[in-house]
């Protein structure tokens, strides 16, 4: 008889085992492509030694490690490892009562260092590109690495006014049609036309699924943009289209020359466009699913084809046992 599948998980407190995965009740954890960081969530019950109180407090601002183990998933004796990553702790919550002391803690995948979230900066760059104002974060927060896959078209200029580091980066990626994902100790930016053309990490036909929700629309998604840039020589405003009508964007945002005006035009219309065809399903656990990776769906008519993963979101309790949601967009030939 095949043994019963089953997920386990290791949780250490600043790289040390502190009772932290014995004592934990529930585990949630979303994976996020762009724009939002990773978010973990334990819960955790203090069964009889009242640890929570007394032998071990977490604090704010450590640093949580979490692995989940997906024992016997495909064949007997088979453990996968998913290591969900490294997470500022930056929520506590302690409740008690008659069922028992309580403690939920929550983690973001965000510097040590809070200020790249919270305290605002004004500052000018000329004549850089976002790879080089990454690299300058990174050192500024002590993270390992950035990676970096996309071209780097060199930006007149640009201003960080009054904004927290993480949202300048964010803004200025988006604007360039970058996306930009936000490790503890890590920045990934990347360009999501090369990871849209990769191959599909899984196939799934209904069978294989939970439950599942499709949907297509109209509204805010677009066949074009307009925006404006002043040429330097003439010194008069040019409007440029890309794209084509009938559903055309108009972007208030000024450009510094034709390229950029171009670049910027098309990465808001592929923004918008990402709506147009969404897909979420609830499905078995595979550590092999991730944000940023593709997914198809087969055998399901209008809705197979393939799509891009934005978001994963794994729950995981001792009483329910695991369940994975895929969240995602339908791959579209982008302007």
């Amino acid at each position: 008889m095949a043994k019963a599948r089953s997920v386990s998980y290791k949780i250490l407190y600043d790289g040390a085992e502190v009772g932290l995965s014995e004592s934990c009740e529930s585990i949630s954890y979303t994976d996020n492509s762009s724009g939002v960081s990773d978010e973990i969530t334990l819960n955790l019950e203090d069964r009889a030694t009242g640890w929570a109180m007394n032998s071990f407090i977490p604090e704010k601002e450590h640093d949580l490690d979490v692995t989940l183990y997906f024992n016997d998933w495909n064949r007997d004796g088979e453990t996968l490892e998913y290591h969900c990553g490294n997470f500022t702790l930056d929520d506590i919550t302690y409740s008690g009562g008659s069922s028992g002391h309580k403690c939920v803690i929550k983690g973001v995948s965000v510097p040590a260092s809070q200020s790249f979230q919270t305290c605002r900066a004004s500052k000018l760059w000329k004549k850089v590109t976002v790879k080089q104002i990454a690299e300058e974060f990174k050192q500024k927060y002590g993270m390992a690495d950035l990676y970096y896959w996309a071209a780097e078209p060199v930006i007149e200029k640009v201003e960080q006014d009054e904004q927290t580091d993480s949202e300048f980066l964010y803004d200025l990626c988006s604007s360039q049609g970058l996306f930009l994902k936000i490790y503890k100790k890590a920045l990934v930016i990347f360009d999501k036309i090369q990871y849209e053309g990769r191959g599909v990490t899984a196939k799934f036909k209904e069978s294989d699924l939970e439950d599942w929700t499709w949907n297509s629309t109209l509204n805010g998604t677009y066949t074009g943009a307009k925006i404006s840039y002043t040429h330097p020589k003439k010194k008069k405003t040019i409007t440029v289209l890309v794209g084509q009508e009938p559903r055309v964007l108009t972007i208030n945002e000024k450009a510094d020359n034709e390229a950029e005006a171009l670049r910027t035009a098309a990465a808001k219309v592929n923004e918008e466009n990402e709506k147009a065809v969404t897909l979420e399903i609830t499905t078995l656990g595979n550590p092999d699913i991730v944000a940023t990776c593709n997914i198809e769906i087969t055998d399901m008519g209008r809705i197979s084809g393939k799509y891009f993963v934005d978001k994963v979101s794994h729950s995981l309790s001792g009483s329910s046992g695991h369940s994975m949601t895929v969240s995602g967009y339908q791959i579209f030939e982008r302007l």
